[in-house]
């Protein structure tokens, strides 16, 4: 049980100490047929690196919009001398398990190439991963297609073959922090219960995907209701394509991976806060993280940009935080995941566009 924490109290007119305890949390398109596309034709261009930088303007639009909403929420002469407080060694830790979230996530990614039998090298392999990082902030969420168009252009094989182990990272990263938030849950009154009603929601989801008869059943359920029952065939057409991915074995190593790695950003975030609560709990913080992770992912916002910091600084503020320190904290660890994965992405461009680009001069001279 995380005990209720006091924060750091700093001199200044207006301040006062803040004190840390739990309290609640306050259509659709077809999918294009990638693989209907000639490769390097500019109908296949998929994701588009060279239209990758007008992508970019709207997240940092976004981004640029999220620290002027919470300047003006906490005032911004406070808000900049809480930053400064900040102690800047400690992003060295924070990055790390970041670093440790990608890793992680990468050798899954790794793992759903191989068993779909996608032949990428482990370098290129990384490349498409991390400007996976670019594509999944960019409007439409092109993520979720550009890395499987990418591996196709690379040579890896076709588009569709890999769409499965986009669709596998998405569920089970979603499994894995619904689960870090039900375990975060313990620290609020009737915590155990939330807890249990979490572990088995995700239990329940495990069962649905690696049994076909339970998943045929849930199907012919929902088909019955009147606003999901039409999109019914979509899910359908999703699950068959995940299924090469859903076996129990795969499904609950790769759901540990996902657990590891975000439980590793909530701890990054954990050592963020306390430089302003000393005595915060590391279950509330995976429980603050995590949650706002997932509200973030559920706005359908680029990067959940503006969903996140608000859930985060929100919840930060009404578990005993001010408004500066929470802005604080809402800043350094959006910047210390997020935008930092999103500057890993930039990096691997250039690699990417040049292999892109040799095969793409190579395939005319095989033709003639």
């Amino acid at each position: 049980m995380d005990a209720p924490l006091r924060a750091v109290p700093r001199g200044g007119a207006g301040r006062r100490e803040g004190r840390l305890s739990p309290v609640p949390p306050a259509s659709e398109s077809p999918a294009p047929d990638l693989d209907a596309l000639p490769a390097g034709s500019p109908e296949g261009k998929g994701p588009g690196l060279d239209r990758l930088g007008r992508r970019l303007l709207v997240p940092l639009g976004l981004g640029v919009l999220v620290v002027v909403g919470l300047a003006l929420t906490a005032n911004p002469r406070e808000l900049a001398r809480s930053l400064r407080v900040f102690d800047l060694r400690l992003l060295v830790p924070v990055l790390a398990l970041s670093l440790f979230n990608y890793g992680l996530r990468w050798m899954r990614w790794e793992i759903y190439l191989r068993r779909v039998g996608a032949t990428l090298s482990k370098g290129r392999s990384l490349a498409v991963f991390l400007v996976g990082f670019l594509l999944s902030v960019t409007p439409g969420k092109a993520g979720e297609l550009g890395k499987a168009w990418l591996v196709r252009e690379l040579g890896g094989g076709p588009a569709l073959r890999v769409v499965p182990a986009v669709l596998a990272e998405r569920v089970t990263d979603l499994l894995g922090v619904l689960l870090l938030i039900a375990l975060g849950s313990l620290p609020f009154p009737g915590g155990p219960w939330i807890a249990a009603a979490g572990l088995a929601g995700v239990a329940v989801a495990v069962a649905v995907l690696t049994w076909r008869s339970l998943a045929e059943l849930l199907f012919r359920w929902l088909g019955r209701l009147p606003v999901v029952g039409p999109r019914v065939p979509r899910l359908v057409e999703v699950y068959d394509r995940l299924r090469s991915l859903l076996s129990p074995g795969l499904l609950l190593f790769a759901l540990a991976l996902a657990v590891l790695a975000w439980g590793a950003e909530g701890v990054g975030f954990f050592l963020v806060v306390r430089q302003y609560a000393p005595k915060a709990g590391l279950l509330l913080s995976i429980f603050n993280y995590t949650g706002s992770t997932f509200l973030g992912a559920l706005s359908m916002l680029p990067g959940g940009l503006g969903a996140a910091e608000g859930a985060l600084a929100a919840l930060l503020h009404g578990q005993g935080l001010d408004t500066a320190d929470a802005g604080s904290v809402t800043l350094v660890t959006r910047g210390a995941t997020l935008w930092f994965a999103v500057l890993l992405g930039l990096l691997a461009v250039p690699f990417l566009a040049r292999w892109l680009g040799r095969r793409r001069g190579a395939a005319p001279e095989a033709a003639t």
